[in-house]
Order: structure tokens, then C-alpha cells, then sequence
């Protein structure tokens, strides 16, 4: 196998990192996972062998990432504790509702 250049390594993950984002809004969280543990692989090798000559590219690149993977998990923060309330609100709902039924069995 040929090793990757930093370029394609920068490719391939941009790639994942967009299927990843799909799979997030397909709600699709196994594959998600797997494709997130690839991502990391390739920024692993891209770290560890970065050429000197791109090392710039190689920063700008991973800070972008970065940068773009704190918007993702502040959107997901924000799903999340949307979801969470309308769990509450159905949780108190379905109380609603057994009381009601109790007292028509009455």
C-alpha cells in the first residue's frame, strides 16, 4: 500500500468528516461512531508524519477541524437538551393522562 501524502490524508478526512455530519442527521449514531474512531486514525498519521514543508497547511487544516467540530458539538448540545425537555414534557404528559383515566374509572 502507498503511503497517503498529507494532502490525501487532509482529503480523507474532510471526506469522513462529512459523512460523519450525514450520518449525524440521519440520526445514524453507530456508524457515526465508527466513522468518527477513522477520522481520528487518519489525523493520528497526519500528525505523527506531517511534511515540514506543509506543516502550515497541516496547522491551518487541523485547526479548522477543530473549529468545525466545536460548532457540531454545540449544535448537538443544543439537540440534545431539546430532547431531553420534550422528554419531560412527555413524561408529565402520560401522568397527566393515568391521573385522568384513574379518576374516570371512578
Amino acid at each position: 500500500m502507498m503511503n497517503a501524502t498529507d494532502v490525501e490524508l487532509m482529503a480523507k478526512i474532510s471526506a469522513i468528516s462529512a459523512q460523519a455530519k450525514q450520518a449525524i442527521i440521519e440520526e445514524l449514531l453507530a456508524e457515526c461512531d465508527q466513522l468518527l474512531i477513522q477520522r481520528q486514525v487518519l489525523i493520528e498519521q497526519l500528525v505523527t508524519r506531517s511534511n515540514p514543508a506543509q506543516s502550515l497547511n497541516t496547522h491551518a487544516f487541523l485547526t479548522q477541524l477543530m473549529a468545525d467540530d466545536q460548532t457540531q458539538i454545540a449544535s448537538l448540545k443544543k439537540s440534545k437538551l431539546a430532547l431531553e425537555s420534550q422528554q419531560v414534557i412527555t413524561k408529565r404528559s402520560a401522568k397527566s393522562i393515568n391521573r385522568y383515566l384513574t379518576i374516570k374509572q371512578f
